[in-house]
């Protein structure tokens, strides 16, 4: 509606759609699936402390691998962003943010404190998409905020972790 300033408009959009969600066959993920997209995500926090941007690239990509093992088309952020509009409205705005800060990253114009802020949304937006309950998901982004999974080697006394 904010698009357009009318409801019977936004309507229409938002029924075009749910129709082309009921096109693609949408399914939840399976139990090894889940466990699989996990792994890969720890790894991507892991590689956050030493290489932010980087790992910012990876976190995105591996939403839309997700997207994609759900049955959801990925071509084109805005396409994307129509699609999980339809089932996924309430965590769609941790996804848009996650992406704009990616693309000040991308052009080493984002603080650290936004990079560490675009992985907890990107998190937010995984874990809705895997199927993890609101509750968890919300309580988990709490616990990460002082977590030092998400501090950069710049953040780290000393510099750099080795390993």
């Amino acid at each position: 509606m904010e698009a357009s300033g009318k409801r019977r408009e936004a309507e229409r959009e938002l029924l075009n759609r749910q129709n082309c969600i009921e096109d693609m066959d949408i399914r939840p993920l399976d139990p090894a699936a889940r466990d699989t997209y996990h792994a890969e995500w720890a790894r991507v926090q892991e590689r956050f402390v030493d290489t932010p941007e980087d790992a910012l690239s990876d976190a995105d990509q591996l939403v839309r691998r997700v997207m994609t093992g759900r049955g959801y088309e990925t071509q084109g952020y805005q396409q994307r962003v129509a699609d999980l509009s339809v089932d996924h409205a309430r965590t769609l705005e941790h996804y848009r943010t996650a992406h704009d800060i990616s693309a000040r990253a991308a052009s080493k114009e984002a603080s650290t404190e936004e990079l560490r802020q675009a992985m907890i949304h990107y998190r937010t937006l995984f874990e809705d998409l895997l199927g993890g309950s609101s509750g968890g998901t919300a309580r988990a982004i709490t616990e990460t905020e002082g977590d030092p999974q998400y501090r950069t080697a710049a953040d780290h006394p000393g510099g750099p972790r080795e390993g």
